[in-house]
């Protein structure tokens, strides 16, 4: 078997929009809900020193990602390979160029081969990009009757509760197992960020499940922007859900999920994406039991 070699991405980046041309067939192949992309050297991201490997004149893989604020980043479009095991060797010489302790990188969760070559660099799963069709809800008018809730637009009167809620979140996000290590906002740092939710109606819908004249959970629904390898078109994005502690198990997120489906169906969006942390032992169960299908796994690795 020739040898492998490695080259700068600057002069292969047409080997390496192949190379991300097939990952993301097979990827839709296996998810339907991802973007159709015609033109895949756009989402080959800029130079910053990625690398390609060939093998007897044949590009088999490449990697490149970004470093910030100590932790290398490898996106959506940073890896691919038909010899998955060169990513090994790739990795290996940029980590020491990257001369971080930290990496993250967003793997097709469709494509186990590329999964366990990271797994076999020591990286864990720490968070999930999802997705489902808004069609098809689930239930949520049986469950709502059983919780007794009301779902309505928010107001700017609904300020306070939305800062408390998304504290609620944080608080989740730093507590064992999910470990995150983020300080979490004062109360009034997030209610200065919700402050101009009703200012953006264009990008956000943002409901409220009242139970007996108690708010007692919420949803946020994003119109994010198209255009990466992830949003398919006609997607709106469910971007926070939280329901007080003392009314979780009552049916009141399945209310909400199923408000939200419906809302979203009505308004002619065709699907709806999701993320949550794998670590985060609520919204990594309840996500999944809603239909919600995992597009991309972040894996992660801290050397000590």
């Amino acid at each position: 078997m020739a040898s492998l070699e490695i080259h700068p991405l600057s002069e292969l980046r047409d080997e390496a929009a192949r190379l991300l041309g097939e990952r993301f067939a097979r990827q839709r192949a296996a998810e339907p809900l991802l973007p159709e992309i015609d033109d895949f050297h756009a989402h080959v991201p800029a130079d910053e020193g990625g690398l390609v490997a060939t093998r007897g004149g044949q590009a088999v893989a490449y990697l490149v990602g970004t470093v910030s604020d100590g932790n290398a980043v490898v996106g959506f479009g940073g890896h691919a390979a038909s010899e998955p095991e060169a990513l090994r060797d790739l990795y290996g010489v940029l980590a020491e160029r990257w001369a971080v302790s930290r990496f993250t990188v967003a793997v097709p969760a469709s494509d186990t081969e590329l999964i366990d070559v990271w797994f076999r660099l020591a990286f864990g799963c720490q968070f999930m990009w999802g997705v489902r069709e808004t069609a098809g809800g689930v239930d949520g008018a049986e469950h709502r009757r059983e919780a007794g809730v009301e779902i309505r637009g928010s107001t700017p009167d609904d300020l306070e509760t939305a800062a408390e809620f998304d504290e609620i979140l944080w608080q989740l996000q730093t507590r064992p197992p999910s470990f995150s290590g983020a300080t979490v906002p004062s109360r009034a740092e997030l209610r200065e960020e919700w402050s101009d939710l009703w200012d953006d109606s264009d990008l956000f819908t943002h409901f409220v499940a009242e139970r007996d004249g108690r708010i007692v959970g919420h949803t946020l629904l994003y119109r994010r922007p198209q255009g990466d390898l992830r949003v398919p078109e006609h997607n709106i994005d469910l971007a926070q859900a939280v329901t007080v502690s003392d009314a979780r198990s009552s049916g009141v997120g399945l209310a909400l999920t199923e408000h939200v489906l419906r809302w979203a169906n009505a308004h002619g969006f065709n699907s709806i994406t999701a993320d949550w942390r794998s670590v985060n032992l609520l919204s990594s169960r309840f996500w999944p039991r809603r239909g919600f299908r995992p597009q991309y796994y972040r894996l992660y690795r801290a050397v000590p």
